[in-house]
Formats: structure tokens, C-alpha cells, sequence
């Protein structure tokens, strides 16, 4: 009985702990996880007005408010589909402006859009094969008309050969819709 005495408060203060720790360790696992969902809400909260800013400051740009009531000057410049048709018809301009017989290209469409950084839009690119026959009097105009061209376009390679045949590498971009 004596022994029972003295291990009274040991099974007590156990049994207490037990079910302290039984209790109060399912309550501190919900408390973590609600508070490391507090935390993303709230980096999400802080992404969200600093989109809302942009979104502020850009509408409030007179540059850009032209853009958006120039609507067709922008689908002409980037379009939101990629409008084979106009960048071949573009494309045969140049060729008759500077006296060249357009064949055909060689087009690529990427699926996946390039985002460059995290305020720009997301553009999906077309890649552009052109070959043609230059001379020394139309190649710098050849060039000129390429890279000023309404649809954007920039070209990324040339090889350019003393035969007078060049091949040109062009990209030209048009609006992701992802």
C-alpha cells in the first residue's frame, strides 16, 4: 500500500499529461497549418495589390490608354491569334518591293508561351525560314523592311553568301491566349 502511495502522483501526473498531450497536440497541428495558410493568403494578398498597382499605374499611362483605344493597330502589331495569312501577305511585300521572287517559307509555331519577365504579357512565337536571292543594292533594304515591319518581327540569324543567296532566321510574335 505504501509503494501504491507513493507512485499515486507519478500515475496521476502521467494520465494528466497523457491526456493534455492527447488533446492539446491535435489543436497545436491545426494551429500550425491555419497559420501557414494565414501566411499564404496573405503573400497572395500582397501579390494581388501589387498587380493591382501595375494595373493601376498602366491604365493611368497615356501611352498604353492609346494602345487600348488603337485596338486594331495593337491586333496589327501582336496579334491574338497568329494570322498566317497577313505575315505571308506582309511577306510577299517585301519580296516584290525589292524585286524578288517569294517561293515560300518554312514556318514553326511554338505551343508554349515565352513569358520575358513578369510584366510583360506571354507571346507565342513564330519561327520564319527565308531564303532569297540579294544583290548589294537591295540587301540592306531587304534587311530594313524586315526589321520595321508591321508585325513584329526581328531577325534572330542571317547567312548571308558572297552567290547572292541568303538565308534569314525571323521571329515574329503573337499574343498567348494562356
Amino acid at each position: 500500500m505504501n509503494v501504491l502511495i507513493k507512485l499515486l502522483p507519478i500515475i496521476l501526473v502521467s494520465i494528466i499529461f497523457y491526456l493534455l498531450i492527447y488533446s492539446l497536440y491535435p489543436k497545436y497541428q491545426e494551429l500550425i497549418n491555419l497559420t501557414k495558410k494565414i501566411n499564404e493568403l496573405k503573400n497572395k494578398e500582397k501579390e494581388i495589390n501589387a498587380l493591382e498597382d501595375l494595373i493601376r499605374s498602366i491604365s493611368n499611362n497615356s501611352n498604353i490608354q492609346q494602345l487600348v483605344n488603337n485596338k486594331e493597330v495593337l491586333d496589327l502589331w501582336l496579334p491574338q491569334k497568329p494570322k498566317i495569312e497577313d505575315l505571308l501577305a506582309s511577306l510577299n511585300g517585301i519580296y516584290s518591293v525589292n524585286n524578288l521572287i517569294f517561293e515560300g517559307v518554312n514556318f514553326e509555331i511554338e505551343n508554349e508561351p515565352r513569358i520575358y519577365n513578369q510584366n510583360i504579357l506571354p507571346v507565342k512565337i513564330i519561327s520564319i525560314n527565308l531564303a532569297a536571292d540579294l544583290k548589294s543594292d537591295n540587301l540592306m533594304n531587304f534587311i530594313s523592311m524586315l526589321e520595321e515591319n508591321v508585325r513584329l518581327m526581328i531577325i534572330k540569324k542571317a547567312k548571308i553568301s558572297p552567290n547572292m543567296s541568303s538565308d534569314f532566321f525571323v521571329e515574329s510574335y503573337y499574343l498567348s491566349e494562356e
